[in-house]
């Protein structure tokens, strides 16, 4: 066990090093794609311009059990004073996707030395932070060619303490949309406001109007939620800008809100056009559907032994985005939260410039995977034992 968890730690703190955003992970695809050639057992096909598979078939017919890992950092300037932090000014691994990928590498050095008689689908996604990596994978053709019964995830939380894995057997996150406005007009002397466009007023309309969307025109029982994340205008006390930018996300667990909400985003833009004369022009960015487990799979998972120090428990649906939906949609599976809180590190969650999760999550996570492993496909030799 000890050489596991410094292999995970190895490939963490490497990975932790070079984070890179949706579609850029060149370096990051470069470290994973040496690890996963030198095991002459696996496969590897790349999907999703910057993503990649490792494929371990043992010769039998039999269907593919998939687990997924996201490999995408974040545009945030790290903050957390690690001897291994970013190498890579401006970006972070803010996620804990570095976590995720180490639990997949080492799991997937395990298969090579255990050979199990199962066939293994290593998934290893690009852009999951925005930009829809999972449902590229999906609509590329990923489990048309790979038969898979069963889907894994996990997401590592402060949230939680090491040793907890928590799921439910429905909602885990919501779909999202990621939403844009630029606004344009004629620029000019504050003095003069009449001869000119005030976009900085019709920023505060819209954003105001957008407000409105989910309390006034969606059922106030159901889970949604918009926020405003950005304003820009302007660069002088007397001046009056030419252009704006607003951006924001919906979440919601109703794909038919969210499509109300996309219409309602249009109408409010073209309402603050009219009134001001100006353009305002709606960007979609992103549209994630929601994330929702297949009970009999988190039900399987509840059920497991997953071995000393390891509970799994129930948890609350999320109002987060996750493209991991748009697998587990096509496919039976279910995503976890994979605890990595501990006395000190739980003030500053996912997406902070410190946030630090306990490097001991990972070997919780590789002993899920594991598990799930061995109990799957029955009928086939099971590993014996645990790695």
């Amino acid at each position: 066990m000890t050489d596991i968890f410094e292999r995970l730690v190895q490939h963490r703190r490497e990975l932790h090093k070079i984070p890179e955003t949706a579609f850029s992970e060149f370096k990051t695809g470069d470290y994973l794609r040496e690890v996963i050639s030198g095991l002459s057992s696996f496969r590897i096909e790349n999907m999703a311009r910057t993503g990649l598979i490792a494929v371990y078939e043992y010769g039998g017919q039999d269907d593919f059990i998939a687990f997924r890992t996201d490999i995408d950092g974040l545009k945030i300037r790290e903050e957390t004073g690690l001897d291994f932090a970013s190498v890579h000014e401006g970006f972070m691994h803010a996620c804990g996707h570095d976590l995720h990928m180490s639990i997949m590498l080492t799991f997937a050095e395990y298969i090579e030395r255990s050979k199990p008689k199962k066939n293994i689908l290593l998934i290893f996604q690009p852009a999951e932070e925005g930009f829809g990596g999972g449902e590229m994978m999906v609509k590329e053709g990923l489990f048309e060619k790979y038969r898979t019964t069963e889907a894994y995830a996990v997401h590592n939380t402060v949230e939680f303490p090491v040793g907890t894995v928590a799921l439910n057997d429905g909602k885990m996150f919501a779909g999202t949309i990621e939403f844009e406005y630029n606004l344009s007009g004629k620029g000019g002397h504050a003095a003069v406001p009449h001869q000119n466009n005030d976009l900085v007023t019709a920023s505060t309309f819209l954003v105001n109007l957008v407000n409105t969307i989910e309390p006034r025109f969606l059922d106030p029982l159901k889970e949604n939620v918009i926020s405003i994340g950005m304003i820009h205008a302007g660069e002088a006390a007397n001046i009056l800008p030419s252009s704006a930018i607003i951006k924001g996300t919906a979440r919601s667990y109703y794909e038919d809100d969210l499509a109300r909400i996309k219409e309602k985003l249009k109408d409010a833009g073209n309402s603050v056009s009219i009134a001001f004369g100006i353009k305002a022009k709606l960007i979609i960015h992103s549209e994630y559907i929601p994330a929702i487990n297949h009970k009999s799979i988190a039900e399987k998972v509840k059920r497991t032994d997953f071995g000393k120090g390891i509970t799994v428990t129930d948890c609350e649906k999320k109002m987060t985005g996750e493209d991991f939906g748009f697998m587990i949609r096509k496919i039976p599976g279910a995503i976890a939260w994979l605890g990595a809180g501990n006395d000190v590190n739980t003030s500053f969650g996912l997406h902070h410039q410190s946030y630090n999760p306990d490097e001991k999550a990972m070997m919780v996570g590789f002993l899920y995977f594991s598990k799930l492993l061995e109990n799957f496909n029955s009928k086939t030799e099971s590993i014996n034992g645990r790695p």
